[in-house]
């Protein structure tokens, strides 16, 4: 948006970009130096997949595979990756905590492709969103951010996860927010969903820091 609406450059936001990638790769060397081989290789993954995003020949977001791979990258790979980087052990509760982490992530994105399928058709830009249109859209948010809360609550009933993480449940309020702006956007009010991508951001944000409170309160009781 910040581009669209003319507040910074294209050359700045690259620059920016390759700023980032930079400053990526050198916590990333040492990273490797310190927990080895296999940090590199997650490394990989995550540098083609922002990069792929789209920058040819991959672009997968004009390939209707934004969502899907913006789940896998920045709900597995990122949670699993930086549990692995800061303890050098696998962890299958940081994988199981990675589901509901990333299906917001790509709520996020998702929110944002729904809001802008007809401009994105008007530039020929095939998204999720794009190719199975605007009822199924919102069907496909609604999943997703409510998919978040029953991946959680299945866990802890199946013992996956310890009770205390359920107190993400509070951001209960960020969720009927969300919900509220999809009904609406789906009765064909556009400005319903103008900000559902920010709104879907503070609801993963305060979803995220509570599940990361309920995982620390379970080792200071187990502790």
């Amino acid at each position: 948006h910040a581009i669209v609406k003319g507040r910074i450059t294209e050359r700045t936001a690259f620059a920016v970009a390759i700023g980032a990638f930079v400053l990526a790769v050198a916590v990333g060397v040492y990273l490797i130096w310190l927990r080895g081989p296999a940090i590199a290789a997650l490394g990989i993954v995550g540098l083609v997949g922002g990069w792929g995003y789209t920058a040819p020949p991959l672009q997968y977001k004009y390939r209707a595979l934004g969502v899907p791979l913006v789940f896998v990258l920045m709900g597995p790979l990122m949670v699993v990756g930086s549990y692995f980087a800061i303890t050098g052990t696998w962890s299958l509760v940081a994988a199981i905590l990675s589901v509901p982490v990333g299906l917001l992530v790509a709520a996020i994105l998702h929110g944002n492709e729904w809001r802008d399928i007809s401009e994105d058709t008007r530039a020929g830009i095939v998204t999720l969103s794009a190719r199975i249109g605007k009822e199924w859209a919102h069907y496909g948010y609604v999943a997703l951010v409510l998919g978040a809360y029953m991946t959680l609550g299945l866990s802890v009933a199946a013992g996956w996860l310890p009770p205390a993480t359920l107190v993400a449940i509070l951001s209960l309020p960020f969720l009927a927010q969300v919900m509220r702006s999809a009904e609406l956007g789906a009765t064909g009010q556009a400005r319903a969903i103008a900000m559902i991508d920010l709104q879907t951001a503070r609801l993963h944000l305060a979803f995220g820091g509570l599940l990361v409170l309920g995982v620390l309160l379970s080792g200071l009781v187990r502790g």
